[in-house]
């Protein structure tokens, strides 16, 4: 057996063994785990429409948006003192996190809806009805207002007797008078958190409904400190690698003539990017409308938004031509290339072998990142005090217009945008520099790491050390196979990581939605196969 296909077999065994932990352990690692999703999109707006009408309100004329959510310091304390399985188990018994959210909302009007429903039982969490201070209404007593609020929990299947009332009051407004009531579960704690309900009484009508685990405001506050730290980090690396390009950007003035650059590659991954990411602005139209400020015109925000999406779209674009154009140069300059796939497609000698290495070795990576990720949290979070809340903008996929579409837009855009940046360009820039190939793997690794301590898993620089093992690992494989292996290895990964909500729900249409996922995730398996079969065909033909 030659020395490449005992190395292949490595690679796949060791995929395989990733795959493995990853499905295997996957609940227990991982707080999106919990959501139980057996609501559609429309069946939750169905139930929250009637919910509304049935308290007397009128919903005709109103636009309305669905999106997925949660309470986001809930799940976050329950990660910090019960851990990911407890806290999965705790969602799962009717603790609220998750929910559908549904928003009825008019231009230039105050008045709205907001309304959050359970996703695994449908039940209504939540009901606001946003009006003006001076909006007239009745002005009730304290007691009557008390019990068209106890009313309302005996109608969401409160029992009185197993609750507290623990605060009320009365606000006087200009056209009428509100009231408010909390209410606490008795003998129910978790650490010091309580499970409570709000009910408002807006005149002589419900104005606001709430079911939620009320944390401790000192937790707010230390979680607060902790993200700002992690942002912190977030800043150093971004100021480093801008740092790095400056000095790129220098060597090539002082030495280009001694340089060939080829633009084209470059021109053609910011052409895709680009257009992947307007096609998630159009996909993610829903979501923007859950947040429209009801003080502008509907025009003027979706413009807005849409001028936002383009300038990311072509910084995006410039980045990865940049750095596609300055890493593609030093490459070459000092290995030749680092692109052996494109470079066979360009030259129509695309030979099995070599890209059946290229995408082996590149899922297999993949793979082996999910399994790998999957034990470090599994064991952090058991021994060594590491807890995440669930990430919500992961969780949005099921608010957008085509559900599939997300995790594929995603993962083009960072897959293509970090790959040609930490990868292509860092690794041979510190290689002229340093002359050594470990600190031009290693200096990388630790930047590209520790640009993600932005995301809420703590303590911080946790995320920092889980990327930077894996980014030395991805640096060793761009050395050995070159950019298309880290690039398929970085695009699986995150449709696979964004794609999981899908593959959950019970419902038809998310579950398929999430074998589009997967779909997705072989792209670059299809692109090889129809540019080799043309090769095939053409020589075929000849």
């Amino acid at each position: 057996m030659s020395k490449i296909n005992k190395s292949l077999i490595g690679w796949i065994l060791g995929g395989l063994a990733g795959l493995a932990i990853f499905i295997a352990f996957f609940y227990h690692a991982y707080p999106i785990a919990s959501v139980d999703l057996r609501l559609s999109k429309e069946d939750a707006l169905k139930r929250a429409a009637i919910f509304v009408e049935d308290k007397g309100f009128d919903l005709a004329g109103f636009n309305h948006t669905v999106i997925f959510h949660s309470d986001y310091y809930a799940s976050a304390y329950l990660q910090k003192t019960q851990g990911i399985k407890k806290s999965n188990e705790l969602i799962a018994q009717g603790i609220p996190v998750w929910f559908w959210r549904i928003r009825w909302f008019k231009e230039l009007e105050k008045e709205g809806f907001v309304v959050d429903v359970d996703p695994s039982s449908g039940k209504i969490l939540k009901f606001f009805h946003s009006l003006l201070e001076d909006a007239k209404g009745e002005t009730l007593r304290f007691n009557e207002a008390l019990n068209i609020a106890k009313a309302q929990m005996e109608s969401a299947a409160k029992d009185l007797r197993q609750y507290e009332l623990k605060e009320s009051g009365t606000i006087e407004q200009k056209n009428r008078t509100d009231h408010y009531f909390v209410w606490e579960r008795k003998g129910f704690k978790i650490k010091e958190a309580t499970l409570r309900v709000d009910v408002d009484i807006y005149g002589n009508g419900l104005g606001r409904y709430r079911e939620y685990l009320k944390v401790p405001e000192e937790f707010y506050r230390s979680l607060s400190q902790e993200t700002s730290r992690g942002a912190v980090l977030a800043m150093v690396s971004r100021i480093l690698i801008f740092l790095f390009t400056i000095a790129g950007i220098i060597i090539i003035i002082v030495q280009r003539t001694q340089l060939q650059f080829y633009w084209k590659m470059g021109l053609v991954f910011a052409c895709i990017v680009v257009f992947t990411e307007i096609i998630s602005f159009f996909n993610s139209i829903p979501l923007a409308w859950s947040f429209y400020p009801d003080t502008m015109s509907k025009f003027v925000f979706l413009a807005a938004h849409f001028g936002n999406s383009l300038q990311i779209a072509l910084l995006y674009g410039c980045m990865i031509f940049a750095y596609g154009v300055l890493g593609e140069g030093f490459s070459r300059q000092i290995w030749k290339t680092k692109t052996p796939l494109i470079d066979a497609a360009l030259s129509k000698d695309v030979s099995f072998g070599r890209g059946a290495t290229v995408c082996v070795v590149g899922y297999s990576v993949a793979f082996i990142f999910l399994g790998y990720v999957t034990i470090f949290y599994l064991v952090g979070t058991r021994f060594f005090n590491i807890w995440m809340p669930p990430d919500t903008e992961y969780s949005n996929i099921l608010g957008t217009a085509m559900p599939f579409l997300f995790p594929f837009t995603i993962a083009i855009s960072a897959a293509a945008l970090e790959e040609f940046t930490f990868r292509l360009f860092a690794i041979p820039f510190f290689k002229r520099i340093l002359r050594y190939s470990w600190p031009a793997v290693l200096i990388p690794a630790i930047v590209w790491a520790f640009g993600h301590t932005h995301y809420e898993i703590f303590p911080n620089y946790v995320r920092g050390i889980e990327l930077t093992l894996f980014g030395i690992l991805l640096g060793i494989v761009f050395l050995k196979y070159g950019l298309e292996s880290v690039i398929i290895a970085h695009f699986v990964i995150d449709a696979v990581l964004a794609g999981l909500p899908l593959l959950r729900s019970q419902r038809p249409y998310y579950f398929l939605s999430g074998i589009a996922v997967v779909a997705f995730a072989f792209l670059p398996v299809f692109i090889f196969l129809i540019v080799a079969r043309r090769k095939s065909f053409l020589a075929k033909s000849r």
